[in-house]
């Protein structure tokens, strides 16, 4: 699986380390990968995760698991002492031929004096 984020900040150095979301029957699983791809621009960042896991599994054909999920925490990490708000624009998952994207937690503001930082 793969997942795509487009993210508004000002922050130049800021990663998102993973995602923890809600699943529809209330579990919470975290959202990690092994392989990223970011290309920073002025105002923010597009990055491709690679091989997302939830969990401690890799999370290809589990797409349908995240079909109405809520994002529960977002775990960032920046060299900056003062962190700023970010805002996930756009999230999408490709796993195979089959392509999600959970429009109805978009966007997302995460105010990052408030997330986990790692």
């Amino acid at each position: 699986m793969v997942l795509y984020l487009s993210v508004q900040t000002q922050l130049t150095d800021i990663y998102v380390d993973y995602i923890e979301v809600e699943l529809n029957t209330g579990e919470i699983v975290s959202l990690n990968w092994d392989e990223s791809e970011i290309e920073r621009f002025n105002g923010g960042f597009r990055a491709k995760y690679s091989r997302v896991c939830m969990g401690e599994s890799y999370a290809e054909g589990q797409l349908v698991k995240l079909h109405d999920m809520k994002i529960a925490t977002v775990g960032i990490y920046s060299g900056f002492d003062h962190l700023d708000s970010i805002i996930i624009e756009e999230m999408e998952f490709e796993d195979g031929e089959e392509i999600y994207e959970p429009t109805h937690i978009l966007p997302y503001a995460v105010n990052t004096e408030e997330c986990d930082r790692t």
